[in-house]
């Protein structure tokens, strides 16, 4: 059996393993625009603030490929699929054949509608190690930087621009930090946090125009405040990379729309990772696309396994400062408890959101100690009333709770 991965992310990867472990004798072809093998993209912001090289945020050097018999392109693009004849043509019109094929194929960063963001020079993304390596360029010719949104990679990036010296502005849109992952008490806590190793901060503001002026880049907003720097680093979200998809003829959404056996619409062709999207949710994260991977995988080498979803989870680590964020904690639902626990010396916050005796949201924030077993009790729906009034205290072993 011939088969073709477009994405060498974790979803492609993990696919490669399932599908290797289950078929030995398969042929595995891995197509990527990466200049690298597969690295963690997670570890972006170390590699940013210089604490690591490049070849350490590998996960799998090309040695790993060649002992797994895994044939890795590099530099490569797909320009069309030909689902009729099974077979993708690259940009040098070359073609290869496959029996099942995965679009594991990601997502981009987001760049929100602001005058001049697409022809100005000196604004960036940070989506991969190029972008990485662009940006540290950059950044030793400068001494200021304005960040536009302060989502995890947001903050994480300017916590690693910061090491290299400069001086970092963060536009946000919403009134608080990480609306998504904290509520608001917890945002004012990780906001002082951020100040305090340097960042500064401008909540509830859009953005209208960026313009240029020298080597300066003046960002106006909407209040017609002006920000001034020597580059831009756009932090806005994501999109899925569905544009392959559409021109095939693959149904889509937001993301490629796939199955409970990550299956596309056209046979023999699956989805995973950032670019899925399933029973209307896309999860771009890392734990989902690791999932969704090893799924299509094995189903595409003959197996019969089902993605039944992955509970939301999200993780900080900036100079000390640990968040853990998992589930439901934005539900209005007027019958789920909260229990928390503060601790302001020590700038600990924990909270969690039961419904009917099942944890169903946590935020752990500057002590992520028991997070994971947390995310166990949520995915097992393990009953915690009895232990809810102790489940947080320091020394409560929740293990005691999975057994």
């Amino acid at each position: 059996m011939d088969y073709i991965i477009i994405g060498n992310g974790v979803a492609g990867t993990e696919a490669a393993k399932a599908i290797r472990q289950r078929d030995p004798s398969a042929e595995i072809k891995i197509f990527t625009q990466d200049h690298y093998p597969f690295y963690s993209r997670p570890r972006l912001p170390e590699l940013l603030a210089r604490e690591v090289g490049v070849e350490e945020i590998f996960v799998h050097n090309c040695e790993w490929y060649h002992k797994n018999k895994i044939q890795l392109y590099l530099n490569c693009t797909v320009k069309n699929i030909d689902t009729k004849n099974q077979k993708i043509t690259l940009v040098d019109k070359s073609n290869f054949t496959y029996d099942k094929l995965l679009l594991a194929l990601g997502s981009s960063g987001v760049l929100p509608p602001i005058e001049g963001i697409n022809t100005i020079e000196g604004i960036f993304t940070l989506r991969s190690v190029e972008d990485v390596l662009t940006i540290t360029k950059r950044a030793a010719l400068s001494k200021t930087v304005t960040l536009i949104g302060g989502g995890l990679l947001g903050l994480e990036a300017g916590n690693g621009l910061g090491k290299l010296g400069l001086s970092v502005t963060v536009v946000e849109f919403f009134d608080r930090l990480l609306p998504r992952q904290l509520d608001g008490e917890g945002s004012v806590i990780l906001q002082k946090q951020m100040e305090d190793i340097g960042l500064k901060f401008f909540l509830g503001a859009q953005s209208k125009s960026i313009k240029n002026s020298g080597n300066t880049k003046i960002l106006e907003l909407k209040d017609g405040r002006v920000i001034e720097s020597n580059f831009i680093l756009v932090s806005a979200g994501i999109k899925p990379n569905i544009i392959l998809a559409q021109e095939t003829g693959i149904s889509v959404n937001k993301g490629i729309l796939a199955n409970d056996r990550m299956e596309t619409n056209i046979t023999h062709i699956y989805a995973a990772g950032d670019v899925a999207e399933h029973k209307g949710r896309i999860y771009g994260i890392w734990p989902a696309a690791q999932r969704q991977g090893v799924i299509a995988g094995s189903n595409m080498a003959g197996g019969n396994e089902m993605y039944m979803g992955t509970v939301p989870s999200t993780s900080l680590k900036v100079a000390g400062i640990h968040l853990t964020s998992m589930g439901d904690i934005l539900t209005e639902d007027k019958t789920v408890e909260q229990v928390k626990v503060k601790n302001s010396s020590k700038n600990t916050y924990k909270k969690l959101f039961i419904k009917d005796g099942k944890l169903v949201g946590a935020i752990f924030l500057g002590d992520t100690k028991n997070a994971y077993e947390m995310g166990q009790l949520m995915e097992k729906k393990v009953d915690v009333s009895k232990y809810k009034e102790k489940i947080l205290e320091t020394d409560f072993d929740v293990k005691v709770m999975l057994q």
